[in-house]
């Protein structure tokens, strides 16, 4: 029963992060936020702004040994990067490219009044 409580809540109950100062993120850029606590369930996530838009990637790489996606200019304007092999991700599916690797996960985001309004 708790188990169908935390998912209703989940669909219902959840809120945005909002982060100021949208025009701050210029296009072709990246800069990460933390969500929640960090020492227990947060997560670092991957703001991006491609074609005017912001789009949301979780900052763990899916090759599942530690590397992160890093900040600053995205890779031709649209890849994030995870220094760690070099491995690339459209940062509007999360899709690898070039390589035989999972999609990184990718978190909605809307850019409103100004904000932006992360759903993680």
């Amino acid at each position: 029963m708790l188990g169908m409580f935390k998912k209703l809540k989940g669909l219902f109950g959840r809120r945005p992060v909002v982060v100021p100062n949208a025009a701050g993120l210029l296009e072709g850029e990246a800069k990460t936020i933390e969500v929640g606590d960090m020492g227990s369930d947060g997560r670092q996530i991957l703001l991006c702004r491609v074609g005017g838009k912001i789009f949301g990637l979780d900052t763990l790489c899916p090759h599942a040994e530690g590397g992160r996606l890093s900040r600053g200019p995205l890779h031709e304007g649209r890849f994030a990067v995870c220094p760690m092999h070099s491995y690339k991700f459209d940062v509007k599916t999360g899709a690898p490219q070039d390589v035989n690797c999972g999609h990184a996960r990718t978190v909605r985001c809307e850019e409103r009044e100004g904000n932006i309004e992360v759903f993680a």
